[in-house]
């Protein structure tokens, strides 16, 4: 058929035809065009006016509520929504009776047989797009239920003709026939029919626009308008995409958070692998170097030093003894010089003073004698003063003096027999009182830079564990240091001191340690017993001891990793019941008493009170010191006292054993001075006195023989000094020669054995020789050879200890790596010498590649993925609460063309309120954003950021009720305005405020509907950058403005009509004189009961053969 050409409102979309065959009570082909203004299908009631409706909401709207047959009164008691179904109208359903069975029956116009219904609707954008949409739906058989039918969904360019499908029914509903024969979109299923058709006709993707053409065939009332406004104006925000969007970008991120943690967590455990690595080779060269010098290298070595050595200090000699010679030849010259003059001038004075000479002999011999008793006598009362008694100074005191020495003597010696047995005793008391306090200083100084109760031997066990294990010494902790008696329970301290303590000294060692520390503890000597427990997760909650147990009095450090096992440990294995006194612990199986005693299974009573236990000073439970130290000062304290004491009582008698050994010691050297004579050395000075007197007389009579005398002296001291001279030189000469013949020896025995080395060994073997600081004798190179073999073997044995130390670093860092991440390992063997250069290689990768190319990544991710992507959620937020606020001020204009009531205006008001929940989420995007660009190339700061998204995006992923509110108050902006409708007039003032439609009469109710509709199909479907008219002008209306009076039936209709909608309506005919003016056509639907069943049939009707209908009500009512 012919189509018209559109004049209205060009560039939007109208329904300009409507084809169905075989719906409902319409037998065959009916085709009806429609005018561009509009159509009014009507007729009598149950005639099938709504049945087009329905045809046409088939197409359009296939994937929504297609609310067939709207115009049934749904609030009568006992209405079901959606009496009809495809399956009636493709049956041709036209009535329904009971059978014998009182069970509703229906009867069917094409029932018993396979049958199909096709529906074609053609849309005109009146500038040469026409779009024809066509669903196709038929039964293989008898059935008569929606899930047996099947169904096609074509599109066409330009009109199709209908009539055409009858080929593809006659031929058993070939599709493949059909699709080979028409040049169309065949669309798979009604979502995507739905959505090419809604592109091609100007709906977009609005889903709202959809859902709300199909409610507005049977929409009487919009109740609450705020939620008709939200739920049908507001289609979902773009911004549930963009978090969809952010969300994606997250995954990718978090890989590359997890990745670039990987290799620092890697990096981290192989960290001292290279240097270890580095180390273990140097160590294992220096120590070969080492084992190959020590053997005939180092003789050669040796020798080599001393030829050297040799040579050099002959050298020197040849030239010291060619300088001796020189100096010997003159001081001989000299020497005869002297002594010539001397002889000359000694012969002189013995023939001019004979009697001079006599005097001085005797004279000297005087002087002699008296120095002789003098040092005699000093050395006597020496011995004297040191018993303590007064020095004789003439025979009569010297006879008496040794009358009392005896009794001295023999009194000291009883005394010390009787100190003999105490004296060991005494001083081993003093020592012991002395380590003990020194000890206890130690303790005190230990735990005061410690901070732990923990005995100074189990802590530095702990770290010697630790160091060899490769785990940090913060990881193992002791029970008894998480262990606290709880508040108000110190009275049990001492019992649970006894109790507890080697549960207490047991090391808890996470599970993820087990491996390293069992292997270092299995390999090594611990020096003591070494008692450890393998610390598990606990995901359950820990144990509740009963109150009056010993377990019950005690404190966990729950915050400690390792809080929650012991809490359950000390719950079943401390069950003692706390009991007040011994007589009480008889009823229980285990208990103990303040005192601790402990009974035990078996009627076992113990009780252990060893210092170690009982004293304060040596309590291990918790972490507070401060009681410890302050027992361990008064300990020390009391210590102290008894050090001095014991120390006072052995110097007291160290001092009188060593007075009674004095007495004895110069007892018996007394003894031996016998002689009064040979100690008088008064006597003898006087005679030397007298002698000296004469001589000084003589020399005074001759001044010629004193100078003489004077002369001679000079002489004979000069040739002395010259003879000395000479003899000492000769000395030198003589050992020089010596020494050289003996280095000549050297060379002549040595020089012809290896002594040739390679520079590597000889520099090696100069340094060793240096460190030793030993002093080279080339003729005695023994103490050389040996202190430098002790020092190549200390380098040796050290060289091995560094070896053996980096070894076990290496060790551990592999074996930690093996444990966590074996994947990535390039060997699990363990064997360091097969693998430790590929683990140093693996880590260099790591440091120089892998966790630069991770960080740059996670670092790239992070500032120009996820923050831009977050940003762009934030502004999309932004965009839909402008877009709602642009759209609503477009609808309003809209709704200022068209009057509600005589001078005033309907318009739609809002009010905004930002929930806690956006605040909150502004709050964080801001701090995101602002923390930025700090974060770039800060690696603490990127991780804050990271951490800062990780907490956003946990509120988006989170699946409590919480986080679901939180994300729809966040993401629907929608929630976030109220919505009401204002009647206001030219000047703006608000005259009344609808917000609930259902308080209103039923024509003012179905006139507010009208204008809210068409508010929301604007909203939807007005094109923003256009005169604000929808894209697609089509809107059904079933049955509308019954219950309306003529002028409110106006208004609404002229609501519709102003905001450019084409009016599809199924209405009475008394309706048709007021849809007159709005519409541009009307159809007549009819409907007659045959022999076979009641079928429709419809034509074009002119306004006035309605109106004539109309006012002569004659018709017959239609049964159905």
């Amino acid at each position: 058929m012919s189509e018209r050409a559109r004049t209205i409102h060009l560039g939007q979309v109208r329904l300009t035809r409507l084809q169905v065959i075989n719906w409902a009570t319409f037998t065959g082909y009916k085709d009806f065009p429609i005018d561009e203004r509009g159509v009014l299908f009507t007729g009598p009631s149950g005639s099938g006016k709504s049945s087009l409706m329905d045809a046409h909401s088939l197409v359009l709207l296939p994937t929504h509520d297609q609310r067939f047959n709207a115009s049934a009164d749904l609030s009568a008691r006992g209405a079901k929504q959606a009496t009809r179904s495809v399956a009636d109208y493709v049956r041709g359903a036209w009535s329904q009776t009971n059978d014998a069975n009182a069970q509703a029956r229906t009867r069917y116009l094409r029932g018993g047989k396979p049958t199909w219904s096709a529906v074609a609707a053609t849309y005109d954008d009146g500038l040469g797009t026409v779009t024809t949409a066509v669903v196709v739906k038929w039964f293989t058989g008898a059935e008569t239920d929606n899930a047996s039918l099947k169904s096609l969904f074509h599109l066409y360019e330009g009109a199709f003709e209908l009539t055409a499908l009858t080929g593809w029914a006659e031929r058993g509903f070939d599709t493949r026939w059909l699709r080979a024969t028409f040049a169309c979109t065949h669309c798979d299923g009604p979502v995507k029919f739905s959505r090419e058709l809604s592109r091609r006709i100007g709906l977009g993707n609005s889903s709202m626009a959809l859902s709300l053409l199909g409610k507005a065939k049977a929409m009487k009332n919009v109740g609450d308008l705020n939620l008709f406004i939200r739920e049908n104006m507001l289609d979902e925000p773009e911004t549930f995409a963009a978090a969809t969007d952010m969300l994606d970008t997250f995954t990718p991120l978090n890989d590359a958070y997890e990745t670039a943690r990987r290799a620092h967590a890697q990096e981290k455990a192989l960290h001292e692998l290279p240097d270890a690595w580095q180390r273990y080779q140097h160590s294992e060269q220096r120590q070969t170097m080492a084992d190959e010098l020590l053997g005939a290298t180092l003789d050669h070595y040796v020798r080599a030093v001393q030829l050297r050595a040799a040579q050099t200090a002959l050298d020197e000699i040849d030239a010291t003894i060619e300088r001796l010679d020189a100096e010997l030849s003159a001081a001989n010259t000299q020497v005869e010089e002297a002594s010539e003059r001397y002889q000359s001038l000694e012969a002189q004075l013995r023939r001019d003073g004979s009697i001079l000479g006599e005097l001085q002999t005797q004279l000297r011999a005087a002087q002699s004698e008296t120095q002789a008793r003098r040092r005699a006598y000093q050395s006597f009362t020496g011995l004297v003063d040191q018993l303590d008694q007064p020095a004789p100074t003439n025979r009569q005191e010297f006879d008496e003096f040794h009358t009392r020495l005896g009794s001295l003597v023999s009194t000291a010696a009883r005394e010390r027999t009787q100190l003999a047995g105490r004296r060991h005793a005494v001083f081993a008391a003093a020592a012991a009182a002395r380590n003990r306090h020194k000890d206890k200083a130690a303790e005190l100084a230990g735990l005061r830079s410690a901070r732990s109760l923990i005995p100074p031997r189990q802590r530095e066990r702990r770290e010697l564990i630790a160091h060899g294990a490769g785990i940090p010494v913060d990881d193992l902790a002791f029970a008894a240091e998480l262990i606290d008696v709880a508040d108000g329970e110190e009275r049990w301290r001492p019992a649970a001191e006894k109790v507890l303590r080697g549960f207490g000294l047991r090391l808890l060692v996470p599970a993820r340690h087990q491996q390293a520390v069992m292997r270092f503890v299995d390999e090594h000597d611990m020096r003591g017993v070494v008692e450890y427990s393998i610390v598990s997760p606990v995901t359950a909650a820990a144990a509740r001891p009963a109150a009056d147990t010993l377990a019950g009095k005690l404190t966990v450090d729950t915050d400690h990793p390792s809080g929650g096992w012991l809490s359950n440990q000390l719950a079943k294995r401390f069950q003692h019941v706390c009991v007040e006194s011994a007589r009480k612990l008889e009823p229980h199986p285990i208990a103990v008493t303040p005192h601790g005693t402990v009974k035990q299974p078996g009627n076992v009573f113990r009780k252990d009170d060893r210092p170690e236990l009982t004293s304060r000073s040596s309590y291990i439970l918790g972490a507070n010191t401060a009681a410890k130290i302050a027992a361990l000062e008064d300990e020390l304290a009391t210590l102290d006292e008894r050090s001095r004491a014991a120390q006072a009582d052995a110097d007291q008698l160290d001092g009188r054993w060593t007075a009674l050994e004095r007495i004895g010691r110069c007892g018996a050297q007394l003894a031996d001075h016998t002689d009064w004579e040979q100690l008088d050395h008064w006597t003898a000075g006087r005679q030397a006195d007298e002698l000296a007197d004469r001589l000084a007389e003589v020399r005074a009579n001759n001044a010629n023989l004193q100078l003489l005398e004077k002369r001679r002296d000079e002489a004979k001291q000069q040739w002395e000094d010259l003879v000395d001279q000479r003899a000492t030189l000769k000395t030198q000469l003589s050992g020089h020669n010596t020494r050289q013949q003996a280095l000549v020896d050297v060379l002549d025995a040595e020089q012809d054995r290896p002594h040739e080395l390679d520079d590597a060994a000889r520099d090696y073997l100069d340094e060793a020789l240096a460190a030793t600081e030993v002093e080279l004798d080339p003729e005695n190179v023994g103490p050389t050879r040996t202190a430098l073999r002790r020092e190549l073997q200390n380098r040796r044995e050290a060289a091995n200890a560094e070896r053996l130390h980096a070894r076990t670093r290496v060790k551990s860092a592999i074996d930690r790596f093996c444990e966590q991440w074996p994947d990535s390992a390039p060997d699990t063997s363990g064997d360091v010498d097969a693998c430790g250069a590929d683990f140093a290689a693996l880590h260099a990768d790591i440091r120089q590649r892998k966790l630069p190319q991770a960080m740059d990544r996670f670092q790239q991710m992070i500032s120009e993925d996820m923050v831009p992507s977050i940003s762009v959620l934030q502004r999309a937020i932004e965009n839909a609460t402008d877009d709602i606020r642009r759209r609503v001020d477009m609808v309003n204009n809209g709704l200022r063309r068209v009057e509600f009531n005589t001078g005033r205006y309907l318009q739609i008001a809002y009010k905004a309120a930002r929930s806690a929940d956006m605040r909150d989420f502004r709050t964080m995007v801001d701090t995101l954003l602002s923390q930025a660009p700090a974060a770039r190339g800060n690696a603490s700061r990127l991780l804050g950021q990271f951490q800062r998204v990780q907490k956003l995006m946990a509120q988006f992923t989170a699946d409590t009720a919480e986080a679901r509110a939180w994300r729809r108050n966040v993401l629907d902006v929608r929630t976030s305005y109220g919505f009401y409708g204002q009647e206001v007039d030219e000047a703006g003032e608000i005259h009344y405020t609808y917000r609930n439609t259902s308080s209103n009469s039923g024509g003012e109710q179905e006139k507010l509907v009208a204008f809210c509709l068409a508010a929301a199909l604007s909203y939807n479907l007005a094109d923003p950058d256009g005169d604000g008219l929808p894209t697609f002008a089509p809107l059904m209306l079933d049955e509308a403005f019954s219950k309306s009076d003529e002028e409110f039936s106006r208004q609404a209709l002229a609501a519709f009509d102003d905001f450019g909608f084409q009016l599809v309506i199924a209405a009475p005919i008394r309706m048709a004189g007021i849809l007159e003016p709005f519409i541009g056509q009307a159809i007549l639907v009819d409907k007659r009961l045959l022999p076979h069943g009641a079928q429709s049939d419809a034509a074009t009707a002119t306004f006035g053969e309605l109106i004539t209908r109309a006012e002569h009500p004659d018709e017959t009512r239609a049964t159905a």
